[in-house]
């Protein structure tokens, strides 16, 4: 698993795990500001960037089972403050879940993991948009004009994991719902959201926080999905200082 480090070479580590398509590339603005104040280990989850696809169709417990190995056996970190953005935050909700949790404050950006009910409307044009791309995924004769069908009806994160030779775990992952062991994680966690994101919106982390006994839910209303991690970078680091200065009083 490729990973980058840096910070102060005392104190609990930080370690952030990025979005589903994405790298570790996303949270180097903000270890950046953290700077000195706490080691940073900043993850290409398995798959991603620079570390090699999983032997099989991973779930997400999968990932924070391996993870976890990771770092005790590679680094030497048994416990350790977890910063996950989307996919990053699944992973950060299954690891706060365990019996012998190695997490000491979860902060879950733009997280998903649950599934948020939809309007009557809305599941109708779901089943409707399905069938319909079934239909014409039958009728095709071409690799390539499924991957067309694709980008017409697929989300993008779906469409990418084509791409990335992930299409198996993609789908696996993306049919979890975590919600029965949300109340097993008993570490402080934050849930930091944008007001504008639409892959994961506001709602999903509400839901969240009324679900997971000792949370905070904080919206920053004028990021996306995407700009939170970027624009809203000194957000979420003022939140992680504010984690390390509460644990050292």
């Amino acid at each position: 698993m490729f990973y980058e480090k840096s910070g102060a070479e005392t104190g609990t580590p930080i370690i952030f795990a990025h979005g589903w398509g994405r790298d570790h590339t996303d949270f180097v603005p903000t270890a950046e500001l953290i700077g000195q104040a706490a080691p940073t280990v900043l993850l290409d989850l398995p798959g991603f960037g620079k570390s090699q696809r999983p032997e099989g169709d991973w779930t997400t417990q999968d990932y924070a089972v391996a993870v976890r190995e990771f770092l005790k056996t590679e680094l030497g970190i048994t416990r350790f403050i977890w910063v996950g953005h989307s996919f990053g935050g699944r992973i950060g909700l299954r690891l706060g879940a365990m019996a012998d949790s190695p997490v000491e404050h979860l902060h879950i950006v733009g997280g998903a993991g649950i599934k948020l009910p939809k309007p009557f409307i809305k599941q109708i044009k779901g089943k409707w948009r399905g069938w319909q791309f079934k239909k014409q995924k039958a009728a095709t004769t071409s690799e390539d004009a499924i991957i067309a069908l694709e980008a017409q009806f697929g989300s993008a994160d779906y469409v990418d994991s084509r791409k990335l030779g992930l299409r198996d775990i993609f789908i696996r992952t993306v049919e979890e719902d975590q919600t029965p062991q949300l109340p097993q994680i008993t570490c402080p966690t934050t849930l930091l959201y944008g007001g504008k994101d639409t892959e994961t919106p506001p709602a999903m982390g509400k839901a969240l926080h009324r679900s997971i006994p000792n949370s905070t839910y904080v919206e920053c209303p004028e990021f996306d999905h995407i700009s939170i991690l970027s624009r809203g970078r000194h957000q979420l680091t003022t939140h992680i200082l504010e984690t390390l200065k509460r644990d050292q009083a």
